[in-house]
């Protein structure tokens, strides 16, 4: 594992009220002295610094794999999903770190097939019990034949899994895919997933299960039947607004025509949600998409993506890297984001993010397989 310097990033941010900001300062690989990176000082700023750590690990011991999740487990240990290309067919694979994130070791695998089947998520729902939900569908000649929301259980930790329900099913032509689950106050599970209403039309849905995932609630849309734009890859982080609890959910849209990053919040524990606004927009042209979300103790936020906005040529999805920008936590509706800062400045894709502790993140991305890199406050 490479030394434990860091990137020095956001000491004592100001940061900018629009969440328009267009700045490109990319970190290096091998780079071992700290940068500070510089803030217009156009809100309020957080305490502490966050650092970027030049400690990238894989959650794998073996090679190849993509869409890294990872979920927190009651014992301390923590799950890492991926999908993984062989023969032919994927396979959703399960890995397990006991030594805080710092090295995985294959465990179980979820399911495999030659159809679409990739986006897993993890969640436990009670000790040693995880559900993994993930996209499944039917493929024919012409495309998706059927669409699924499939979710499969563990009863062991990961290691060995059968099928659960259909957390969401329908015909072509649109589809539904990117499934994200947390726990709700009620000890509920709620799933949040993308589905299409029109070619230009793609909104968040909701559904919940009170019974470990073995059945679900009608679907719901969370936001924006009616608006136009393709959100999605949603993802959820708890925080609080004044003391208040509250929830962020952060999503990819096509606000601008190509892909840029926006946000909603929730006061009731995510069934309904409002306060939308831009998190961050890239030049003109260029994309901003499949971000994920978590929090700080202290209630402020990370958001790690993928763009190409440092690339010259745009082929999304294929040219990207990864980027993080971080909030405030929120007052009275408002969040406050800083500028991206480069976590993987190689080519990187479908990037995740959860909290290790108060002070620890960990942002996965696939960069030659699985990857990971700690993000801390200081």
């Amino acid at each position: 594992m490479p030394g434990h310097f860091g990137q020095k990033i956001l000491k004592h941010l100001g940061l900018n009220e629009d969440g328009n900001n267009n700045n490109n300062n990319p970190g290096y690989p091998g780079q071992q002295q700290q940068q500070q990176q510089q803030q217009e000082p156009m809100g309020p700023r957080m305490a502490g610094d966050r650092l970027v750590n030049n400690d990238e690990r894989s959650l794998s011991n073996k090679p190849g794999g993509t869409y890294p999740r990872l979920c927190r487990m009651h014992d301390g240990s923590i799950l890492a999903s991926f999908t993984r290309f062989r023969d032919g067919k994927r396979f959703l694979m399960v890995s397990r770190s006991v030594d805080g994130a710092r090295t995985f070791e294959d465990i179980g695998e979820v399911t495999s097939g030659k159809g679409d089947v990739d986006n897993t998520y993890l969640l436990e729902v009670a000790p040693n019990v995880v559900l993994a939900a993930f996209r499944n569908h039917d493929l024919g000649p012409g495309g998706p034949t059927h669409y699924r929301i499939t979710v499969c259980r563990s009863q062991d930790g990961g290691r060995s899994w059968h099928f659960a329900s259909q957390g969401a099913e329908k015909k072509p032509p649109l589809g539904i895919w990117e499934p994200f689950m947390r726990l709700g106050q009620q000890g509920e599970v709620q799933m949040t997933y993308s589905q299409e209403f029109a070619h230009n039309n793609q909104c968040t849905m909701l559904v919940c299960s009170r019974d470990q995932g073995a059945s679900w609630s009608a679907p719901q849309c969370l936001h924006g039947q009616d608006h136009c734009v393709r959100d999605g890859m949603n993802g959820i982080a708890a925080t609080v607004d004044r003391g208040r609890p509250a929830l962020v959910m952060i999503f990819e849209t096509t606000t601008h025509g190509t892909f840029d990053l926006e946000a909603l919040l929730s006061y009731d524990d995510g069934r309904t949600w409002g306060y939308r606004h831009q998190v961050y927009v890239p030049p003109r042209g260029h994309n901003a998409g499949a971000p994920q979300i978590a929090s700080f103790g202290d209630g402020s936020l990370a958001v790690i993506f993928m763009t190409d906005e440092d690339c010259r040529q745009v082929q999304w999805t294929k040219n990207a890297c990864i980027k993080v920008v971080f909030g405030s936590p929120p007052q009275d509706g408002r969040v406050f984001w800083t500028r991206p800062t480069t976590l993987c400045p190689g080519t990187g894709h479908w990037p995740g993010i959860m909290a290790l502790d108060g002070q620890t993140l960990l942002g996965t991305y696939e960069c030659g397989g699985p990857k990971a890199k700690s993000i801390t406050l200081r």
